[in-house]
């Protein structure tokens, strides 16, 4: 009987130390991008009924402004509580302070949605530069008689009468803001009209992107493997391959930063960042600011509390801002108008194009009617 009950006991034990050890998260290795050392991870478990609240959304590929579709995740599809592909990237942006449970969340709706594509293109653009002979330029250079004070070249097509109309009504329908803008950024509307059709068409084209996912998409690229759709079209990039990773490294960490400010700023503004579109490297809104000029330069046009870059009075009183801070004046020569435009983007024709259109515009009859407008009583 001793011996029975000896047993009995043993028995027992074991089933406990079973279920112990059953019952411990358990451990997975992960190997980092870009990095040949594994790190292991604790599993967490997954709240059923969270996992079946959390929604996922799917982002169109090519749209201007973005439509989302919701559906459910099925349970047991989520992996600690995140897509494999942003466990990485979400540690890294933990340690950083950045750990909310929105932004958390936010990932899991795009799913493993990692592309290419932002860090494919860019590596793509800078290896063309380094290596690949550039081939004379076949553009006939335009002769024809130029109307205005400002020198060529110009974007082609931009410079017309009839897109200088659209920028006289664009600037009549928000007269307020153009008009607050100018008397307190010192910038005249035609010349911001003409920057915001130049730049989205006032908001018509927005890009074909999406902001998280082309930010954290570049942020998490930091080897070649993982372009390799990229690498195909690079000739000889097989004796380059430690140039390429260099290149990805840096860009990895600009677009990390940019990262950081595009959520600070949709969490300090309400904004959704899963169905934000973006140009192909994560700029936002009529204007088009990268995430990190926001602090620096974004300003409230409407003094509703928020700073929304897809709202035309904030669009209109950040560009305008931009250029006061880097040197704008009513007064300036167009040489220096040139001078600073190019500090938004540094092209000869980018700034060309806008003066040019910006005074076609000015020449328009209805132009004046912006002042009269103003001074009027109760306007």
């Amino acid at each position: 009987m001793k011996e029975i009950y000896k047993a009995g006991l043993i028995l027992l034990l074991c089933i406990s130390l079973v279920g112990c050890f059953s019952n411990r998260p358990r451990e997975r290795t992960t190997v980092l991008p870009g990095n040949s050392q594994a790190q292991t991870q604790p599993q967490t478990q997954i709240n059923p009924q969270a996992q079946t609240q959390l929604q996922t959304q799917t982002i169109p590929q090519t749209q201007s402004r973005v439509q989302v579709q919701t559906h459910s995740q099925p349970a047991g599809q989520m992996n600690l509580g995140l897509p494999e592909n942003w466990l990485y990237l979400w540690n890294r942006l933990t340690a950083d302070g950045l750990n909310q449970p929105g932004i958390a969340h936010n990932f899991a709706r795009l799913g493993n949605a990692v592309s290419q594509d932002p860090m494919g293109r860019k590596v793509r653009e800078l290896y063309t530069s380094a290596f690949i002979p550039s081939t004379p330029s076949t553009s006939v250079p335009d002769t024809s008689p130029n109307p205005t004070p400002i020198p060529r070249p110009w974007y082609r097509g931009f410079v017309t009468e009839a897109i200088a109309q659209i920028c006289l009504d664009f600037i009549l329908d928000h007269a307020e803001s153009f008009l607050k803008a100018e008397s307190i950024y010192g910038v005249s509307p035609a010349v911001i009209s003409a920057l915001l059709y130049v730049e989205t068409k006032h908001g018509g084209y927005l890009g074909e992107q999406n902001a998280l996912i082309t930010l954290a998409s570049m942020a998490s690229s930091t080897h070649p493997s993982q372009i390799p759709d990229y690498l195909k079209q690079l000739p000889g990039v097989e004796r380059r391959l430690d140039w390429v990773e260099e290149k990805m490294q840096e860009r990895s960490e600009w677009a990390y930063k940019e990262l950081k400010a595009l959520l600070n700023y949709c969490l300090a503004n309400n904004l959704d960042p899963v169905v934000m579109p973006c140009s192909i490297y994560g700029a936002i809104g009529l204007c088009q600011f990268m995430p990190t000029n926001i602090p620096v330069y974004a300003a409230d046009g409407n003094s509703d509390g928020v700073i929304d870059l897809f709202s035309v009075p904030d669009a209109v009183a950040s560009a305008c801002n931009y250029l006061q801070r880097h040197g704008w004046r009513a007064t300036m020569s167009i040489d220096e108008q040139i001078r600073v435009l190019r500090r938004y983007n540094n092209s000869a024709t980018y700034a060309n194009t806008i003066l040019a259109l910006a005074y076609t515009t000015s020449q328009l009859p209805g132009y004046a009617d912006l002042y009269a407008r103003a001074s009027r009583p109760n306007y």
